[in-house]
């Protein structure tokens, strides 16, 4: 377990498997089928990424960020952030 959590990007090789640039672009879908109540999909987008991009069993949050790219470099910080769900890989599966 990682403490404190980190974001998907910088999470270590022995978390994160696959290329961590598709496994992101998986996760802002997923993200948006969490948003718009689509549940099937979101279903699926969680198998594939669990499946290809996470190693083993993993607890991980998916949460919605909206910012301003130069902040966000510059300082790290959001204008909004919010958990979209908590979820473990290979959990109940």
């Amino acid at each position: 377990m990682l403490e404190p959590p980190v974001p998907f990007l910088q999470a270590t090789g022995a978390i994160v498997a696959g290329n961590r640039y598709v496994g992101r672009k998986v996760i802002q879908r997923l993200g948006g089928a969490v948003e718009r109540g689509e549940d099937a999909r979101g279903e699926e987008l969680r198998r594939l990424l669990e499946q290809n991009y996470l190693r083993g069993r993993v607890r991980y949050e998916l949460v919605f960020e909206r910012y301003d790219p130069l902040d966000k470099w510059r300082t790290g910080t959001n204008l909004e952030e919010r958990s979209l769900g908590r979820f473990e890989s290979g959990a109940g599966r």
